[in-house]
């Protein structure tokens, strides 16, 4: 009995280890998923919609679960970084099938984001040889303001004036982060903002907090 016991915990152990990485591998199959609906039926709706709000709750709880278990690694950061990228970029085309015009009257800025994008990754490569993964509160930020931007728009909306703010937003955080990579002397994960980075640099400490690092 109470070898069938440690048998069944070790399973629920290891099943909640690997959880955060399946949170993570759930926001990246929910990107084709989206990409396909939008093309085949060309509609808004309520499936676009749930299938972002389903990969905001796996983003969020990966990273909770991953804390509390302590194996928020650097690579599982890493991934969760990059398979964010993907995601909003899948929710982003999407738009563009089912709305273009809107997206169309603000191409500079949408260029500007792309651009600034791998900025941040290049100068950690350049420095460290490795990729970042600042998680900066800016790019959090953004991200719930662009959660709710993407959902009133895939639910058929056009709000011309949050998307303007949205874009200004993710520019903002993109610099922040290219700040924070300029800045850092070491790599290290889950900066706060580029002061965090100026004070990493001084050699001095800040305060963290679990909630949002």
């Amino acid at each position: 009995m109470g070898v069938q016991k440690r048998h069944i915990e070790g399973l629920i152990g290891t099943f909640l280890t690997r959880l955060p990485f399946a949170l993570v591998l759930l926001r990246l199959l929910l990107a084709p998923v989206m990409l396909c609906w939008a093309y085949q039926t060309h509609r808004t709706g309520w499936f676009l919609v749930a299938c972002l709000w389903a990969g905001l709750v796996s983003d969020i709880f990966d990273g909770i679960i991953a804390r509390r278990l302590g194996v928020a690694t650097d690579a599982l950061r890493k991934w969760d970084a990059w398979v964010d990228l993907v995601f909003w970029l899948a929710a982003g085309v999407c738009i563009w099938m089912l709305n273009g015009r809107l997206l169309q009257t603000h191409v500079a800025w949408i260029v500007l984001l792309f651009v600034l994008e791998p900025v941040s990754d290049l100068i950690n490569f350049i420095k460290f040889r490795k990729s970042g993964c600042a998680h900066n509160w800016l790019s959090k930020l953004w991200g719930i303001l662009l959660l709710i931007t993407f959902t009133i728009l895939l639910a058929g909306g056009a709000p011309v004036l949050l998307f303007r703010i949205c874009l200004g937003l993710g520019v903002a955080s993109m610099l922040d982060r290219i700040l924070i990579s300029s800045l850092l002397p070491k790599p290290e994960c889950d900066i706060p903002s580029f002061y965090q980075a100026y004070l990493r640099r001084k050699g001095k400490t800040f305060k963290r907090y679990k909630m949002f690092n």
